[in-house]
């Protein structure tokens, strides 16, 4: 059961409960029900005490961040023209993405000009035309 029970899980949580009733089991022939019951919480206990504080170490998800972070408010050449209905693409760091203009913009970007990085909105970079200073 508490094979079934970890599995439904993401993290370990029965794992240990499950070796201990592996090891009663195992020695549950010829031994009385209260020797099956200790050698259950005693198996139970060392696997919990001294791997657990290991496996949790081992299986830290840490937050990472991306370098998709630095990408809002650059400023980047179009490579091909952006419109509202299609999109176009931009290129980062020698990686082209593809571009869309936010939702109140309806103009169209021609390829060469400078845009600014709004936001991301799934894979495509929002971005927005800078205004030449003259």
């Amino acid at each position: 059961m508490t094979i079934i029970i970890e599995a439904a899980t993401q993290d370990l949580v029965s794992i240990w409960f499950s070796l201990g009733s592996l090891a009663a089991l195992c020695v549950s022939f010829g031994v009385p029900f209260w020797a099956e019951i200790i050698v259950f919480v005693v198996v139970s206990s060392i696997t919990l005490i001294f791997t657990r504080p290991l496996v949790k170490k081992l299986m830290d998800r840490q937050i990472r961040k991306t370098n998709t972070d630095d990408f809002i408010g650059k400023r980047v050449k179009v490579v091909s023209d952006i419109d509202k209905f299609d999109g176009g693409e931009i290129k980062i760091n020698g990686i082209i993405y593809t571009a869309i203009l936010p939702d109140d913009e309806n103009k169209t970007i021609l390829k060469d000009k400078i845009v600014e990085i709004i936001t991301l909105k799934g894979n495509k970079v929002v971005v927005r035309e800078v205004e030449e200073e003259n």
